[in-house]
């Protein structure tokens, strides 16, 4: 899909171009695997989206691929894990659930490490100590910027002092905002942008959407090509430009961050753009008669 087809448009006409002009709308039925982000896609502050619960019942009962993917390291997988199977309706496995925590505890683990600083909840804490990680103020081998609810000046002055003193610092994922019903909070990208202010120093690595290393996990153990997988999610710079980045089909909702406008803004074009869940669900069943 090349073509701008939103630029120039009112709004009536775009509503009729995301569906009408869109060529490829049948591969919405033959993906094998299905890619969720969480936070405004599938839900806000753990309430459901319109559509999401319908939308995947309806890929459960015909045996598809769903996997849950999130940035946010601030909530523990077996927390996510949970809350989805009382927010959809039905069992989620642990296998579903993958998040930048786990890619991180990969990255960590790649390199040798096993002591570090962190910015992070305890939830996070938790979740690399059950990886055989320690978090520790006293010699840590490197720094790790997660998604941190529980942020207090003192840890922010530690993390400075430990980065000014020569270790480097990673980051869980690169989001600039969480999506909240309250309206957008400041994450983990926006943490990368206090730090390297406060030291003149950069992250080594950002983990997480979107950087394409999650999806190829996920495509290599679950056994599936990228021809037969499809993300769905609510930001372009992460979850959309991931899927770009792996080769994946790649579907915008309009329920969280990105709007209509930011596909300009970001240069990054999904190959469908939805304003809702509901919307994909009811366009499937149509499809299916």
């Amino acid at each position: 899909m090349k073509d701008k087809w939103w630029a120039g448009q009112d709004p009536q006409k775009i509503e009729i171009a995301r569906i009408s002009n869109n060529r490829r709308k049948s591969q919405l039925l033959q993906k094998k695997l299905y890619v969720f982000d969480q936070d405004g896609t599938i839900y806000l502050n753990f309430k459901p989206l319109q559509g999401a619960r319908d939308f995947i019942n309806y890929l459960n009962k015909r045996n598809r691929q769903i996997v849950f993917i999130s940035n946010n390291s601030s909530i523990g997988t077996s927390t996510y894990r949970r809350k989805l199977t009382k927010l959809l309706g039905i069992n989620i496995t642990q296998d579903q659930i993958y998040n930048s925590t786990l890619a991180t505890v990969q990255y960590l683990h790649s390199n040798g490490i096993t002591k570090i600083y962190c910015l992070g909840t305890p939830d996070f804490v938790d979740e690399l100590f059950s990886y055989g990680l320690k978090t520790t103020e006293k010699d840590p081998q490197i720094v790790v910027l997660a998604f941190d609810t529980t942020l207090t000046y003192e840890k922010l002055k530690k993390t400075c002092l430990f980065i000014r003193s020569g270790l480097d610092y990673i980051a869980t994922h690169p989001d600039k905002v969480c999506p909240t019903q309250e309206g957008l909070i400041p994450d983990t990208g926006s943490f990368i942008s206090l730090i390297e202010t406060a030291t003149g120093v950069k992250s080594k690595k950002i983990l997480g959407k979107p950087n394409p290393d999650l999806i190829y996990f996920l495509l290599d153990k679950l056994h599936v090509s990228s021809e037969d997988t499809i993300i769905f999610g609510d930001r372009l710079y992460t979850d959309i430009q991931m899927g770009k980045n792996s080769d994946i089909t790649t579907a915008l909702v309009l329920t969280g961050e990105s709007k209509m406008e930011d596909i300009d803004r970001y240069g990054v074009v999904p190959d469908f753009v939805f304003k809702d869940l509901k919307e994909v669900f009811e366009l499937l069943k149509e499809m299916e008669k």
